[in-house]
């Protein structure tokens, strides 16, 4: 990137803080994202910081970061990789966020989809004093590759509610992470629309699966095994696998009285 600006306007200034950026961008690497650890950079002027923002927001088509940003949006994801939502992510997102830290703004692993959803919930923040690091990091924290979000389904099974709850597996710095992912990114409160809904149209399938008697639990446990691909942590898995793990719902499903208004 800097030596594509030595024919420009900003040759000069590039040029005199190749050497910082790259330790910056390093230091990125080693801490993983984690803002706690990261310090903004003071000395680049307001004048400048449009200089960085520029490479991300207006980049020529051939360059460096134009070829980098054109794959990371040519992705094949079918979920958000922060929230686990089913649906393409069509932005990218900024670890950490490019108003505070422009010299990020075109760093590879500062960079990943997002659902649009997730990214108003996300804006500029990055943690407290209390909370050094809000958000998960999807090319850092590996540990989410396994299933660390359940739900259990409560009773009544007709209008069912559910508890949203973070794998015991984890260990306390995880776990601390995951709870402020969650919350910041209001997800148990979006995944609560979902599980409604879902809710509905599978007492809607089971009343189908009855009247042509087809196999109640054996198709309830293909959808699970369907619902792994693309993410464990997907909203589908979490629910299929809920259903498919509670006992007095499945009893419930192959013989319990659904509700009328099906």
């Amino acid at each position: 990137v800097v030596d594509e600006r030595a024919a420009g306007i900003n040759a000069a200034y590039f040029e005199g803080i190749r050497q910082e950026w790259s330790e910056r961008v390093a230091e990125y690497l080693q801490h993983q994202g984690s803002p706690e650890h990261i310090p903004r950079w003071s000395a680049i002027p307001a004048a400048r910081k449009k200089s960085f923002l520029n490479l991300y927001l207006a980049p020529d088509e051939d360059s460096a970061q134009g070829k980098m940003l054109a794959d990371l949006k040519d992705h094949k994801l079918t979920i958000c990789p922060a929230c686990g939502e089913l649906g393409r992510p069509n932005t990218l997102d900024h670890y950490l966020p490019k108003g505070k830290y422009p010299h990020f703004c075109v760093t590879p692993a500062n960079l990943f989809p997002m659902c649009d959803a997730c990214q108003r919930a996300k804006l500029e923040k990055t943690g407290t004093a209390d909370e050094p690091r809000f958000f998960l990091h999807p090319y850092f924290d590996v540990f989410i590759a396994e299933q660390v979000i359940s739900v259990e389904i409560q009773p009544p099974y007709a209008s069912p509610t559910f508890a949203m709850t973070l794998s015991d597996q984890l260990t306390a710095g995880q776990c601390a992470v995951m709870a402020s992912h969650l919350r910041e990114l209001l997800i148990e409160q979006r995944f609560a629309h979902y599980f409604k809904a879902e809710s509905l149209r599978t007492l809607k399938l089971v009343q189908t699966l009855r009247e042509s008697g087809l196999p109640v639990v054996a198709t309830l446990h293909a959808f699970e095994a369907r619902s792994r691909m693309p993410a464990l942590n997907s909203w589908e898995h979490v629910y299929w696998s809920a259903v498919t793990g509670n006992a007095g719902m499945l009893d419930f499903l192959e013989n319990g009285g659904l509700p009328d208004f099906l």
